[in-house]
């Protein structure tokens, strides 16, 4: 069985000898043919002549074909016919390239899924002391009941978990496909940032990234994982194996915007300055 991609692209539909034009969305590729839905009801039959019109990943394609099936009256299977070998070459490069990417996206969610895992289980040896612990605290006498006040956060620890808002130039780049996006750095945490492209971003979830971007005259290039697509153009990337050096120098600048901001936000903070 041919491989078949999930896709939602922008297409036109041509039918031939009627010199009418169909705005679509091609949702399906393979080697052999695609799947499209048209933005109207399209009046067509199977073995109807057609052209196809369509971009994937940057590249054109233009190909002709035959309806092989009328799903409803917008959903239609088209076959290729009468393919260039170089244009066949070029839609399996294509192809290989989204299998790829593909592939990145499973080996990432599975990865997840084992983390996931690992931290429930973790989760829940920690829990099983307390649970004794309780159970010895329910039959010993009660020998003080006054509340105690929680122990304060430290700096440190509060400084582990603070996101600060930015706004710099960035670059996502994607691995496997050797492709690079640019766009803007949202925000920044020591376990991730958040980053709005020019462009429309092309693949999903658990994507393998290296993200780079300069803040307070620091460059940085660091690896992850995307997390969470916010917008077409929003995605949240999480940090994979950051270096204990690197880990550092992303601490030492979140602390130094911290303390930057907390300057500024100080009284009479303009008038000094």
């Amino acid at each position: 069985m041919v491989p078949r991609y999930p896709l939602d692209e922008d297409s036109v539909l041509f039918i031939m000898g009627q010199s009418v034009s169909v705005p679509s969305r091609i949702v399906e590729l393979s080697q052999e043919g695609c799947l499209i839905l048209t933005a109207k009801p399209a009046t067509v039959r199977p073995r109807l002549p057609v052209e196809i019109h369509f971009k994937v990943r940057g590249a054109s394609f233009r190909f002709r074909g035959v309806v092989q099936l009328v799903i409803e009256s917008n959903a239609l299977a088209i076959q290729f016919v009468n393919m260039v070998p170089r244009h066949m070459e070029a839609l399996a490069e294509v192809l290989r390239e989204m299998e790829a990417a593909a592939a990145v996206r499973a080996q990432a969610a599975k990865r997840l899924a084992t983390e996931r895992e690992t931290l429930k289980s973790e989760a829940e040896n920690a829990l099983t002391p307390e649970i004794s612990r309780t159970a010895e605290l329910a039959v010993a006498p009660i020998e003080d009941t006054t509340q105690k006040p929680a122990p304060a956060v430290t700096g440190r620890e509060r400084r582990q978990c603070m996101r600060q808002q930015v706004d710099d130039s960035a670059e996502i780049h994607l691995v496997k496909i050797r492709s690079i996006l640019k766009g803007r750095i949202l925000d920044l945490s020591l376990g991730g940032c958040r980053i709005r492209t020019e462009e429309r971003f092309p693949v999903g979830i658990y994507t393998r990234v290296e993200t780079e971007f300069r803040l307070e005259g620091l460059p940085f290039r660091l690896g992850g994982v995307i997390q969470v697509i916010h917008d077409r153009n929003t995605v949240g990337i999480r940090f994979l194996d950051l270096s204990e050096r690197k880990r550092e120098q992303v601490q030492d600048l979140m602390n130094e915007i911290e303390e930057l901001r907390a300057a500024q936000a100080q009284p009479g903070s303009e008038s000094r300055n």
